[in-house]
């Protein structure tokens, strides 16, 4: 279960990587706009997840449509092969999974002036959030979470998730 929770909070936290730097407005409605260079750079770096970078690229964004397309991803990226379905129910029912998703948006919101200093790609934001997470109060903060309901479960409807 804790491999199935590390890879499904990997996906949601490159999910959220892309709508940091590659949102832009238009028309008062949000767009995912990747480069072609990034998207081929991603696809090189990040093959397993392609299949978001074409699902969210050059469409319209906001939680609803950022929630299903993370739902289907999961199903279509996890399950089945590498895990059995419906795992990710599982993993989302966890006080580990949501520790750690809660975590990893404390982190984003308190580091936001740094990220946006300049584009970092997602594997430099993996490794910054892996550094704050080794800091001792981070880690008693994440034991803390994990022992209490933080009442962030991901919701997907069931025709997504198996």
């Amino acid at each position: 279960m804790q491999n199935a929770i590390q890879d499904i909070s990997r996906l949601m936290q490159f999910e959220n990587w892309i709508r940091f730097y590659f949102i832009r407005e238009e028309d008062d409605t949000l767009y995912v706009r990747i480069p072609d260079e990034a998207v081929k750079r991603i696809e090189e770096e990040y093959p397993l997840y392609i299949s978001i970078v074409e699902e969210l690229n050059n469409k319209p964004i906001d939680y609803e449509k950022s929630m299903a397309t993370l739902c289907k991803q999961v199903v279509t990226i996890f399950e089945g092969d590498k895990y059995p379905f419906g795992i990710s129910g599982d993993v989302f029912d966890t006080k580990d999974f949501q520790a750690e998703m809660h975590l990893f948006n404390v982190w984003v919101q308190s580091h936001e002036s740094q990220l946006d200093q300049a584009f970092m790609d997602f594997s430099t934001w993996q490794e910054i959030f892996g550094e704050w997470r080794q800091d001792d109060r981070v880690k008693e903060y994440f034991e803390k979470l994990c022992k209490h309901a933080i009442n962030t479960t991901v919701k997907c409807e069931s025709d997504t998730v198996h």
